[in-house]
């Protein structure tokens, strides 16, 4: 079996320098309240549900832009951290674009060929092995099509992430085609780990040259080293233009190297087992709860989106606290 490592992105939004920092690079969209920034203060949990889910990983990999919580154990013998100074390059440095950071992670020298990727608001929620991850070398994905997926706009959150989304899906279909990729692995495309909608679905799309959507899962991701260099290699000034100091619409984001993957048909299908929540109210919240408790899905992400209210966050990151002490009351070897 090979090795696999783990890698989780942290910034502390609460840090005085950091905030400085950004409010002077960016003095036109200082930082208020702005959801994107809110403190769940969770992240030790993250570290307490890797060690009782996933012993089995290798290294998890912490990166930061230098600043690491206080708790850290920084003596951990499976824990490395990195500085985005350690592996981004100079010139988009000092950045505040998680896309930017994200690009550039197959960078890390250290880094095994096979990794899987969090954002620290994806807990694992059950326990899994390995080949949940990898298989045959490759990573378990599930390439859910949708041919009808309309872009949308809202006042909450204006455009989302569809444009980065179509800028990705537009970038695949500069290098690949669709019906030669479904020809090279028929059953990647049509097989059983598809129920009957996504096989609907998929069949609509039977013969067409270009791939048009991918049913986006806000979850951990296996990704493959070299996929990322191979995009480097690819769309260096694309890729270049996405590592600005702040996201824009048209950036691409680490979304690019799963939709690689499926297009170079590396990656062994498989249904992923997630829940992802965006909002909050006291039946939201009390499912919530019993996910958490009873382990009903492998991976949960308690997301903060601008969808959450002050009053409903306050309510969302104290009943999620208690969950996680609930279930994690002991430190991790991840702390001191």
């Amino acid at each position: 079996m090979e090795k696999i490592d783990f890698v989780v992105l942290w910034v502390d939004s609460t840090d005085p320098e950091w905030i400085a920092s950004y409010n002077h690079y960016r003095p036109e969209k200082p930082i208020k309240d702005e959801a994107r920034f809110r403190n769940w203060n969770t992240f030790r949990y993250w570290f307490r549900a890797v060690e009782r889910y996933a012993p089995w990983v290798n290294k998890v990999f912490l990166i930061t832009n230098g600043k690491f919580p206080d708790w850290i154990n920084e003596n951990c013998e499976k824990l490395v951290l990195v500085k985005h100074s350690d592996f981004i390059p100079e010139k988009y440095l000092p950045t505040f674009n998680s896309e930017a950071i994200e690009l550039n992670i197959g960078r890390i020298k250290e880094l095994s060929e096979h990794f899987v990727y969090f954002n620290d608001d994806i807990f694992l929620n059950a326990p899994i092995t390995p080949d949940y991850c990898f298989r045959d070398g490759l990573p378990c994905d599930f390439n859910f099509e949708s041919p009808y997926k309309n872009p949308e706009h809202t006042k909450e959150d204006n455009y989302g992430i569809d444009i980065t989304m179509y800028c990705g899906i537009a970038i695949i279909n500069s290098h690949f085609n669709r019906k030669q990729t479904v020809r090279q692995a028929w059953s990647k495309w049509y097989g059983r780990h598809l129920w009957w909608k996504p096989l609907l679905l998929s069949l609509l799309m039977l013969g067409r040259d270009k791939f048009e959507h991918f049913i986006m899962l806000h979850l951990e991701q296996p990704m493959l080293k070299s996929v990322f260099q191979e995009i480097w290699e690819k769309e260096p000034e694309v890729l270049d233009r996405s590592c600005a100091r702040f996201r824009s619409d048209t950036d691409l984001n680490q979304y690019i190297i799963r939709y690689w993957q499926f297009a170079s048909n590396r990656f062994y299908p498989l249904r992923k087992s997630g829940i992802a929540y965006q909002r909050y109210n006291e039946e939201i919240l009390a499912d919530l709860q019993k996910v958490m408790l009873e382990e009903r899905y492998n991976t949960i992400c308690i997301n903060d989106t601008t969808y959450c209210s002050e009053k409903d966050f306050q309510l969302a990151s104290k009943i999620v606290r208690e969950c996680f002490e609930k279930k994690f009351p002991n430190k991790s070897m991840f702390e001191k």
